[in-house]
């Protein structure tokens, strides 16, 4: 009798688990099928020292917590990403092997020329890490003090305000031929190789605006050297209190921001997915990386691999968009 009773709770109990474990999401009971055995290569397409390496090595070691093994940082720099993005493409789908990427190499750079592969099917997304609007600044001496001031001047001088950039094909470019393209105006684009020239230009006044990243305008701004006009994100932003959006101020609809998404090759195992995501969302809801990227003016909150995917597709599409409208060449 006692065995009968006992037997029938256990079960019981075995059947209720299964119910338990039913209800769970599939990603979090497919996330506790796969362990990795070897280290995972991280592909980078930027070289040491960089604002990217950062967050690259800022990630890893967080995400090593959940996936037991480390997690090595393997710089590919050149051809404005692609070749980073490439060897992720033609790796094995093992999990071996991922890639933190950005919106440049994924969404501008196959609209403008031929690369080996396709943005959308090549890879298998598992993570947006961060998005990152851009700021619209103005040399102190401009006259604009507004978009609509700014706008205004651009249409009386069409193809004379000059405005700086970290380079050529950047997502900075693409949010000024954006704006352009949104409010029928035209600027004249002058490119640098990174933010700090481009910056050190806007203040001596050989450019008068600028689109840049928020990390390194945030304390121009706060000491007068430079003035903020607008934010490209649909959004405001923490670090810029006051300073409206592009899209508030008369251009609805507006929306422009760099981002980092994490991929591995296509045809990734959905338990292997489901495990990179799963590390991933740990490390960006880390406190630390949360208030360092936030002072960077960066947004992180977990994700699923579906939203990555869908905003890889959107900006792809839109970027092509304005490419094509504005009849923009690279080369």
């Amino acid at each position: 009798m006692y065995f009968n009773i006992r037997f029938q709770r256990i079960l019981a109990s075995a059947a209720f688990s299964t119910a338990v474990l039913a209800l769970l999401p599939s990603h979090a009971r497919a996330a506790d099928e796969w362990q990795p055995q070897r280290p995972i290569r991280m592909v980078l397409g930027y070289t040491p020292g960089g604002a990217a390496d950062g967050v690259a090595r800022d990630l890893g070691p967080l995400m090593e917590k959940v996936l037991g093994q480390p997690v090595v940082v393997d710089y590919r720099p050149g051809a404005g990403g692609a070749i980073a993005v490439e060897a992720v493409a033609n790796a094995a789908p093992d999990g071996l092997t991922i890639g933190l990427i950005d919106g440049a190499p994924l969404t501008i750079v196959p609209n403008a020329r031929k690369v080996n592969y396709d943005p959308v099917t090549s890879l298998s997304y598992f993570g947006v890490v961060s998005r990152s609007p851009l700021v619209i600044l103005a040399n102190p001496d401009f006259p604009a003090k507004t978009l609509p001031e700014l706008l205004a001047l651009a249409r009386a001088k069409p193809g004379e305000i000059s405005y700086a950039t970290s380079g050529v094909a950047t997502i900075h470019q693409m949010s000024a031929e954006l704006l352009g393209a949104s409010t029928k105006t035209s600027m004249l684009h002058v490119p640098y190789k990174g933010a700090a020239p481009a910056l050190t230009d806007l203040m001596a006044g050989a450019v008068k605006i600028s689109f840049s990243t928020i990390a390194p305008a945030v304390p121009l701004v706060q000491t007068g050297r430079v003035r903020a006009i607008a934010v490209t994100a649909d959004r405001e932003v923490a670090a810029l209190p006051g300073v409206k959006t592009v899209a508030a101020q008369g251009v609805p609809g507006y929306d422009a921001e760099g981002w980092f998404v994490m991929a591995g090759p296509k045809g990734l195992p959905a338990p292997i997915v489901a495990k990179l995501n799963q590390a991933l969302n740990a490390a960006l809801s880390n406190p630390a990386i949360k208030q360092k990227m936030a002072e960077q003016g960066n947004d992180v909150s977990p994700s699923t691999p579906a939203a990555a995917t869908e905003l890889v597709r959107v900006d792809y599409r839109k970027w092509g968009e304005v490419i094509r409208s504005q009849r923009l060449s690279f080369d």
